[in-house]
C-alpha cells in the first residue's frame, strides 16, 4: 500500500533532466553552472545547478538571486567558445547576503562547463539512463588543470563510463565516488593530484520500521520529512492501516522474514525493530544483520537486549554481526512520549549515516582541540 507523492530520487541534477530533454529538441548545447564549494553563509549548497541555453533561457539557481546575472554572463561566454570550463570564485558581501536572507556573507565557487545533451557524450548518456532507472550514479568532473571539464559517470560497484583524462585518476575515482554514493552528498575530492567534483544522484534512503506500534506513527512522519522513504512491515492488518500510519510511503502486511529479502536494503538505508516481540524481531534481525543495511536498531531495555543477544547467538549469528544492533535504540534525549522516542530514534539514524557523534554541538565546540 504505497502513499502517493513522495519523490523516489532527490537530486538537483535529476530535477534538471526534464528541462535538458526539452531544450535539447531545439539546441542540445547548453551551459551548466554548478556550486562546487562554499564557505560561510551561502544561499545554495554544493550541487546546486543553473542551466543556461544559448538563447538566454535559464533553469535552476546557484544563489538566491545575487549571483545569477554574473554567472549567466560567464555561462554564455563559455557557450560562445570564449572561455574554457573553469571555477568562478564569488564573494557574497554582507550587503548581498542580507538581500537573500543571510545574516552575513560567504564565499562560493561555481564551475561552468558546456553540456552536449544529444547522446554524443557517453558519460551523460550513462548518467541519464541510470538516474531514470533509479540506479545510484554519480557524475564526476575534473575541475582544474589541462583536463578541466572531463567527465565520467560512476555507478555503484565501480563501473565507470567516460574519460577523466588521466588513467591514475580514473583508477582511483571509483573508490572515492563510492562514499558519495552512500552519503548522497556532493563534494570535491583530491584524486591523484586532481580536483574532482563528485555529484551523486541516489534514491532517497529508506527507513524500514518492523512493527506498526504507536511509535511507528510519529517516526514515519518525521522520517519522511527528513527525506527518508518509509516502509512499515507488520502482518497484523488491524494495526497496519493507512488511517493509523498516513505518512508511510509503503505498508507491507507480511511477516518481516517474508518482506525484508525483497527490499534489498543497502548502506544508505536503515531498519528499526519496534515490535517488542521475538517472533517479529528475531527473524527480522537475522536477515538485516546479514545484509549491508547501514543502520539496525531494536527497541528495548538493556536487559531485554541481553536476552535478544543470547537468542541471536543461539540462532548462529556471530558477535560482530550482533554488535551492529543499536539497542537501547536512539540517542539519549531523555525521551518519554512516543513522539520524543521517535525523534531520538531518527536522530541516531541520521547521526550514524552522517558520522555524527550525537552530542550537543555547543559541547563539541567547547572541547579542546586534539592533535
Amino acid at each position: 500500500m504505497p502513499a502517493p507523492g513522495h519523490r523516489a530520487i532527490l537530486s538537483p541534477m535529476l530535477e534538471l533532466m526534464a528541462t535538458l530533454d526539452d531544450w535539447a529538441t531545439s539546441d542540445p548545447v547548453m551551459a551548466l553552472a554548478t556550486v562546487v564549494r562554499t564557505s560561510g553563509s551561502t544561499p545554495r549548497a554544493p550541487g546546486a545547478h543553473l542551466l543556461v541555453s544559448s538563447d538566454g533561457r535559464m533553469a535552476g539557481s546557484v544563489s538566491g538571486g545575487c549571483l545569477e546575472s554574473a554567472v549567466i554572463q560567464e555561462a554564455q561566454a563559455t557557450l560562445a567558445g570564449e572561455a574554457a570550463p573553469r571555477i568562478l570564485p564569488y564573494g557574497i558581501s554582507d550587503e548581498l547576503g542580507w538581500e537573500v536572507g543571510l545574516a552575513c556573507g560567504g564565499k562560493v565557487d561555481v564551475f561552468v562547463e558546456v553540456l552536449r545533451w544529444d547522446g554524443s557524450d557517453p558519460a551523460l548518456v550513462a548518467l541519464r539512463e541510470a538516474a531514470l532507472s533509479q540506479r545510484p550514479v554519480a557524475l564526476l568532473r575534473v575541475l582544474t588543470g589541462e583536463h578541466a571539464g572531463a567527465r565520467a559517470a560512476c555507478e555503484e560497484g565501480g563501473s565507470m563510463v567516460g574519460d577523466l583524462g588521466d588513467p591514475a585518476v580514473e583508477s582511483a575515482a571509483a573508490s572515492v565516488a563510492a562514499g558519495h554514493l552512500i552519503s548522497g552528498l556532493p563534494g570535491i575530492e583530491e584524486v591523484a593530484g586532481v580536483s574532482l567534483f563528485i555529484d551523486p544522484i541516489v534514491p532517497a534512503p529508506r527507513l524500514v520500521i518492523v512493527g506498526a506500534v504507536h511509535v511507528a506513527i510519529p517516526l514515519a512522519r518525521m522520517a519522511r520529512t527528513a527525506g527518508y522513504r518509509t516502509v512499515v512491515i507488520d502482518p497484523r492488518r488491524a494495526f497496519l492501516t493507512r488511517e493509523r500510519i498516513p505518512d508511510a510511503d509503503e505498508l507491507i502486511a507480511q511477516w518481516p522474514d517474508d518482506a525484508l529479502p525483497g527490499l534489498a536494503l543497502g548502506p544508505r538505508d536503515a531498519a528499526v525493530c519496534l515490535a517488542h516481540d521475538p517472533k517479529f524481531e528475531d527473524p527480522a534481525l537475522g536477515i538485516l544483520l546479514r545484509s549491508p543495511v547501514g543502520y539496525v536498531g531494536a527497541i528495548g531495555s538493556r536487559s531485554t537486549h541481553a536476552k535478544r543477544v543470547a537468542r541471536l547467538e543461539q540462532a548462529g549469528l556471530d558477535q560482530d554481526a550482533i554488535a551492529r544492533i543499536h539497542s537501547p535504540i536512539g540517542l539519549d534525549l531523555g525521551a518519554s512520549t512516543p513522539d520524543e522516542i521517535a525523534l531520538a530514534i531518527l536522530a541516531e539514524v541520521v547521526a550514524v549515516r552522517r558520522g555524527g557523534r550525537g552530542g550537543a554541538l555547543s559541547a563539541a565546540l567547547a572541547a579542546p582541540a586534539t592533535a
